[in-house]
């Protein structure tokens, strides 16, 4: 193996993964493990590394010494030990068994074997080697770095390690890397069909990917800390080409786009050259793979173009142009050595770093309460400096993206039309308005790319064709799929998924994919005509599936014909990189030397201060979120009959049925958040999936959510921007609300607010009034808010009781899920709960600007009601 993949593995196994199970002794067990790794033997100078006290200082908090009997130090005791979850605190015990060394060398050695020269080597113990030791043992998982801190596991601490080994490699120091590609939404959102929205977010993801390899090839996938690139398909498909045998490496998985837009690494700096270069050779990458795979799609256009007979020569002559220009790319680079505590002072404005960051201060003058006899040999006044790095590095790209790019001016005598999906770029074709028009008429006829086509009215330019036509031109390859794989339902599908699903089970025979293998064709709006070819401009349904729907529609009735777009965003994340969400330091300590601290005088406020953000906690936090985007979005939404979007680790874009949106976007908040109401049996703060426990943000972090529910006519660009609409107002309105938009064809539009906790109360509604309870209470009530709301509450309750109450018995039955006595009674114990949630959430925000006093809040009460109706039934009202 390389010299220097040499030491980075080394680096990464400088402490073992079974450290935890006993402190004393861990080296020698290094060196064992990294000897069956290297088949070399290993000595303990080789692993007195820099990088493991860099990681260290970075993580570290003031404590003593072990002491002379070992006093202060902390082990397993019964098999037992007690370990904090990473981002909330949360204290848990975890059961682990005896220590094993023969098992965790023979895992070692199974997995380096093949690899032994190369490395591929380090690659694959990456990878492989936390799964397959948490197989055998599954409280490998969460075994603790630091047993006296024990908020972040051993992998954590090993990958940072290997990261901080490479940076500092050149002798200068290391550099935060910083990266960002944009736009996003308006690239994404720029569809007219479920497919284009796909093929924006997965090429925003391809591309994203490719910046990070020339920091992956030279560094290592260590070197990244956000986002956690530990089981992403996509560096899974870059491994298997290292011959690193991955498993699970499923069809679904790979055309999940489950990556953001941006990542953060660490590099060598050497002097500026090195770390900026880094930098310049991501966005080079960039840039040559959206070339190449713009460049894939003119040609391939090109040559159906001209089998067609289209002539038009200079058809593309705009393309190179248009393709250059798309994308805005950031990047800075952040020398860490220029960072000390006095320069990072300095720049927030202050003489010293206690004035700057009094949090942090206090943190590190718990050392000061350390007597001289208990105090280690190291300095311990590293704390916080990470945190504040991280925090200079996010500003300098705010104002990297503060400078905006200047396009180009257009040379052109003659300007033709605006591309209809983005606005503003010329459309591709002829200048002249009658000759454009007869070129994309043709093409429209003769375009046919494994089912991938150009519409009637449709005029587009390059960036719209270099996504409409990304997935067969070079996606499939570059996912290792085949092309006639990348299809993806349209809207009507999406709103008739749960009725599809029922269809089947009664053996209608409508199933999309069969029958778009069978007659190469399926749209969801066969499903509504009133005749075979309701269309002129499109191919008639085929008669065996003419015949299937008309049965299923007489035996299931109508299929439902409005669908929801679900954006999902997490809150205040940046507060959360910034430490302002951290546990405090005593709740995160061993109760051990928390008692220590506690009998020491002047420690209350260091033990009171937020615990500091280290770059150990900086990954956990990336492989939560990395959790939450690869492994809990797709199986929940594909769970309530959706399609996925996106999903980038705090952010989710998924189109749904309309009865099961609110559902999803609910049991994604508690997973996001590892509630224990359907985690699987796990602690609070993880979720479980196929037997593996997953690290989840916790239950202090919180999402905002918007539901747009439209007819599958409506524009899909306006069907989204009323969900991202309906978040912003969730997010105005206090945070970790849901806000429920209603986009009836009729023209009738509602926006009402949802507390998460009153998910399921809403999800009871939906059951009743699509098992028929009548919703006319509701609008009298509505018809009466005017009037209401300049009465006290006792009054709102009142009238509530008395129009539920004048309800018809299935309506109470339905609603009270009994005997239809107590419907109204519970109708106004939701009210009541409705006030007070509505109620903690803009009071915990003090910059909530769109507050729900009283008066409004029962309006909004009953909208939630009648929007409950709406789910259940769409247009239909009883």
């Amino acid at each position: 193996m390389d010299k220097d993949w040499q030491e980075i593995l080394i680096a990464y196994l400088h402490d073992p993964p079974d450290k935890a199970l006993s402190i004393r002794g861990h080296e020698p067990r290094a060196c064992r493990y990294l000897s069956a790794a290297l088949q070399r033997e290993v000595t303990p100078s080789e692993l007195k590394g820099t990088e493991d006290a860099h990681a260290s200082a970075a993580e570290r908090l003031p404590l003593p010494t072990a002491g002379r009997n070992g006093e202060w130090a902390v082990g397993p005791e019964n098999r037992r030990l007690t370990v904090f979850h990473p981002l909330s605190g949360t204290p848990q015990e975890i059961d682990v068994a005896e220590l094993d060394e023969t098992m965790v060398e023979e895992t070692i050695r199974d997995i380096a074997n093949p690899h032994v020269g190369g490395p591929g080597c380090y690659y694959a113990l990456w990878r492989l080697l936390p799964d397959r030791l948490a197989e055998r043992r599954p409280s490998f998982r969460r075994l603790p770095a630091d047993t006296r801190v024990p908020d972040h596991t051993i992998w954590h601490h090993m990958c940072i390690t290997a990261g901080l080994k490479a940076a500092y490699s050149g002798g200068q120091g290391a550099a935060m890397l910083s990266f960002s590609l944009g736009p996003v939404q308006p690239f994404i959102e720029a569809a007219r069909t479920v497919r284009d929205l796909w093929s924006g977010s997965m090429i925003l993801a391809w591309l994203s990917f490719q910046a990070m390899l020339p920091v992956i090839e030279r560094y290592g996938p260590t070197a990244i800390v956000y986002p956690w690139l530990h089981g992403l398909p996509l560096l899974d498909l870059w491994l298997t080409k290292k011959n690193v045998e991955v498993p699970g490496l499923t069809e679904a998985a790979r055309k999940a786009p489950c990556l953001p837009n941006r990542f953060f690494a660490v590099v060598p700096w050497e002097n500026a050259p090195q770390g900026q270069s880094i930098a310049d050779l991501c966005e080079k990458q960039v840039r040559d793979k959206w070339r190449e795979l713009a460049g894939k799609v003119r040609d391939g256009l090109d040559a159906r173009l001209r089998e067609k007979g289209i002539a038009c020569d200079d058809w593309a002559k705009r393309w190179d142009d248009q393709i250059e220009d798309y994308f805005e790319i950031r990047t800075s680079v952040l020398p860490l050595r220029e960072c000390g505590d006095e320069a990072l002072a300095r720049l927030a404005g202050y003489t010293n770093f206690a004035e700057a960051f009094p949090n942090l201060a206090k943190v590190r003058g718990l050392a000061d309460a350390i007597p001289g006899a208990d105090r280690p040999g190291y300095s311990q006044d590293n704390a916080g400096r990470w945190q504040e790095q991280v925090d200079l590095s996010a500003r300098l790209m705010q104002v990297r993206r503060s400078v905006r790019p200047v396009p180009r001016p257009c040379t052109d005598e003659k300007v033709p039309a605006k591309c209809s999906l983005f606005g503003s770029l010329e459309q591709m074709g002829p200048d002249e308005f009658s000759e454009s028009r007869e070129f994309w008429d043709a093409a429209a006829q003769a375009v046919r790319w494994h089912g991938v086509r150009l519409r009637r009215g449709e005029s587009l330019c390059a960036v719209a064709l270099a996504k409409r036509f990304a997935g067969p031109a070079l996606l499939a390859d570059e996912l290792g799929l085949n092309a006639d794989s990348l299809r993806f339902p349209d809207t009507a599908t999406v709103a008739a998924a749960e009725w599809l699903a029922k269809a089947n089970e009664n053996d209608f025979g409508l199933d999309p994919d069969r029958i778009r293998r069978q007659h190469d064709e399926w749209s969801g709006q066969w499903l509504h005509w009133a005749t075979q070819q309701a269309d002129k401009d499109e191919s008639p349904v085929p008669d065996e599936v003419w015949r299937a729907i008309r049965k299923a529609k007489k035996d299931l009735g109508p299929p439902p014909a409005y669908y929801a777009v679900l954006v999902m965003d997490g809150d205040q994340m940046g507060a959360w990189l910034a430490g302002e969400k951290s546990p405090s330091v005593g709740e995160i300590l061993h109760p051990k030397l928390r008692k220590y601290f506690e009998h020491k005088p002047d420690t209350a406020a260091g033990l009171a201060a937020r615990r500091p953000l280290g770059p150990a906690r900086h990954a956990a936090m990336s492989e939560a979120l990395a959790n939450f985007a690869l492994y809990v979005v797709p199986r929940v939404v594909e769970k309530h009959h959706g399609t996925l979007i996106y999903a980038g680790g705090d952010d989710v874009l998924a189109l749904l049925p309309r009865r099961t949106a609110v559902a999803c976007a609910g049991e994604l908040r508690r997973a996001f958040r590892g509630e224990t109401q359907g985690n699987g049996g796990v602690p609070k703060g993880y979720d479980r999936h196929q037997g593996r426990d997953l690290l989840m943000m916790g239950p202090t972090a919180t999402l905002s959510a918007g539901i747009a529910v439209v007819h599958y006519k409506e524009d899909l660009r306006a069907a989204l921007q009323a969900a991202r609409d309906a978040e912003k107002t969730a997010k105005n309105s206090g945070r970790d609300l849901l806000a429920i938009a209603a986009l009836r064809r009729s023209g009738e539009r509602s926006l009402v607010l949802c507390p998460w906790d009153m998910t399921e109360d809403v999800g009871h509604l939906v059951d009743a009034f699509g098992d028929g309870a009548s919703d006319r209470w509701a609008y009298h009530l509505r018809r009466e808010a005017e009037t209401l709301e300049a009465l006290p509450v006792e009054a709102m309750q009142a009238e509530i009781q008395r129009q539920v109450g004048r309800a018809d018995l299935n309506t109470r039955t339905r609603l009270d899920r009994s005997n239809g006595k107590s419907a109204a009674k519970k109708l106004c114990e939701l009210f009541d709960r409705y006030l007070k949630l509505t109620e903690r959430c803009w009071k915990a925000d003090a910059n909530a600007s769109e507050k729900v006093p009283h008066c409004k809040a029962f309006e909004q009460f009953i909208q939630l009601c009648q929007t409950a109706s709406f789910l259940a039934r769409g247009e239909e009202r009883r």
